[in-house]
């Protein structure tokens, strides 16, 4: 196994995370047509406990072990760096452990709390998962350490086409009996997808006998650190880390136990219509969090690599990738952002997604925001600022509560109200994280500068959609609105977006050659050529 470059790093993760989210927005509509919507609501609000659960447990520690391998190995100490990762393995091993004993014990009345008394079983299918991905986490970590992410990304697919396949046939075997546990046969794929990812890390680590250590670097004197010294360092960066990363998640909960009760005020007295409601909720998330893969991908391939360089003192380096991250961050979001809004009911209508496009349509600019909390999560641990993050995503989980319970009671908001508090939980952490970054690092970092040039391509981008739209509406009035026409129509607009916003990127200078050679080259080959030529 070979070390990869952070573009590399984050071609191969992205690629991989890709083409994971595609399979889950086919399983979406797959899981619809099995449980129905008011199953699917059940089935989200079982799988938002378990994902607040995940992070708390492993999420975090995930981020912890990479952090802590990369720095151990930029100091050419690697028997230190396998040490921490047995060391953190065994911990995550106990704690996936614990917290599935009390998640059995409690499911009771944590379904009752929340406001989803349907949704016990789902959650105690889904208990055998959080100790299996907290072993799974250990390995990633491990291995996203190294800057080694092609296992890291292989077992993302694995994980994913069999929690798919094994989900759908556990739905629908179980939904015979009843709605509730038609829901939770859709969550067993969960475990079985992550022991099926967990056994391909294991059997890979094994093979490659943990790290390859040079004769070089065995000759080199390095002071070796003690068990109590690395079980201090894993939880110095574990604790604050798993605390953010879980934070991120309370919004979800948040949504789940204040959304269903303030529906209630707002005038939907029925369960089964609180349940539809929230489904619509959590499938706009579902697809909002698309684009955001690939911004997951660029913070995995960073971590290590600005954790190494501030290890090493290397100014320069830290100053590089954190401009290379913002760029591709806006790179990735505003037109994700734009075509998402500009295309809602198309995209709703092609991955037969049902009713609920509206909410994407004035909900998409939070991707953007996302994006940016994300990849300063990412550097401000990187950079050892753990605790401004827990600060800036406590104030915007605060304004998102507020919002939730005042505007989603409002009978002519409704469920829309949760859209604008996510919207609210990112931009205000965005300012806050903005601010510390600019004294951490002595520099300025302006947000809406390097967003300028994205944005006047996606503004291009989406101009020339509905023209096009326009012009596909009138074609389907004549010869018929039939599902398979309007899908290649839908497809077509995708792509030519797509042309057209990497074009329009160009034209403004948004993306360079310098850029581009930064890129693997079978990236670069999909580019067309009249849009390389123009390159500055």
């Amino acid at each position: 196994m070979k070390e990869q470059s952070t573009t590399k790093g984050f071609a191969v993760l992205s690629a991989a995370g890709m083409f994971a989210k595609v399979l889950s927005l086919l399983y979406v509509p797959l899981l619809l047509a099995t449980i129905g919507d008011e199953g699917h609501g059940i089935y989200a609000a079982a799988y938002d406990i378990f994902s607040l659960i995940y992070v708390m447990t492993s999420s975090g520690m995930e981020v912890a072990i990479a952090k802590q391998v990369s720095e151990l190995m930029a100091l050419n100490n690697p028997k230190d760096a396998i040490k921490t990762f047995k060391l953190a393995r065994f911990g995550l091993m106990v704690m996936g452990t614990l917290a599935a004993l009390i998640v059995i014990i409690f499911a009771g009345p944590i379904s009752t709390y929340t406001g989803n008394p349907r949704s016990y079983y789902a959650i105690i299918a889904l208990t055998p998962a959080m100790l299996v991905t907290s072993v799974l986490a250990a390995y990633r970590g491990y291995f996203q350490g190294l800057s080694v992410m092609t296992p890291k990304a292989v077992s993302q697919i694995i994980e994913q086409i069999a929690n798919i396949l094994f989900s759908l046939i556990f739905a629908y075997i179980m939904m015979k009996k009843s709605v509730d546990l038609g829901a939770a046969g859709g969550t067993i794929g969960t475990t079985i997808g992550a022991i099926i990812a967990g056994y391909y890390l294991a059997k890979l680590y094994k093979k490659s006998r943990g790290i390859r250590i040079t004769k070089s670097v065995a000759e080199t004197p390095v002071k070796r650190l003690s068990t109590k010294t690395l079980l201090r360092r894993l939880l110095k960066y574990g604790f604050p880390i798993t605390l953010s990363s879980g934070m991120q998640y309370v919004g979800a909960v948040i949504d789940l136990t204040i959304v269903k009760k303030r529906l209630e005020v707002a005038g939907f007295l029925l369960t089964k219509e609180r349940d539809i409601k929230y489904s619509l909720l959590s499938r706009y998330r579902t697809l909002l969090y698309v684009p955001l893969t690939i911004i997951s991908a660029l913070s995995s391939a960073l971590l290590p690599a600005i954790s190494r360089a501030v290890v090493l003192n290397n100014k320069k380096e830290v100053k590089e990738k954190i401009d290379f991250a913002f760029k591709i961050s806006y790179i990735v979001s505003i037109p994700s952002a734009v075509g998402l809004a500009v295309l809602s009911k198309e995209i709703y209508r092609l991955i037969r997604y049902g009713a609920g496009h509206e909410i994407m349509t004035y909900g998409a600019i939070v991707v953007v925001f996302m994006a940016i909390v994300q990849i300063q999560t990412t550097i401000l641990q990187s950079i050892n600022r753990l605790y401004i993050v827990i600060v800036s995503l406590g104030v915007g989980i605060l304004a998102k509560l507020i919002t939730n319970y005042y505007l989603v009671a409002i009978p002519s908001i409704n469920i829309n109200g949760a859209v604008i508090g996510s919207l609210l939980c990112f931009l205000i952490p965005m300012i806050i994280n903005n601010i510390a970054l600019n004294s951490a690092l002595r520099v300025r970092i302006s947000l809406i500068k390097v967003a300028i040039k994205p944005t006047l391509a996606a503004i291009l981008m989406a101009v020339v959609i509905k023209i096009l739209n326009a012009n596909f509406s009138f074609i389907l009035e004549l010869v018929g609105n039939t599902y398979v026409l309007s899908s290649i129509f839908t497809l077509i607009s995708v792509f030519v977006g797509m042309i057209v916003y990497l074009y329009g990127l160009v034209l403004t200078g948004g993306i360079t050659k310098k850029d581009m050679k930064a890129l693997p080259n079978k990236l670069t080959k999909l580019v067309p050529k009249f849009i390389l030529n123009r390159l500055r």
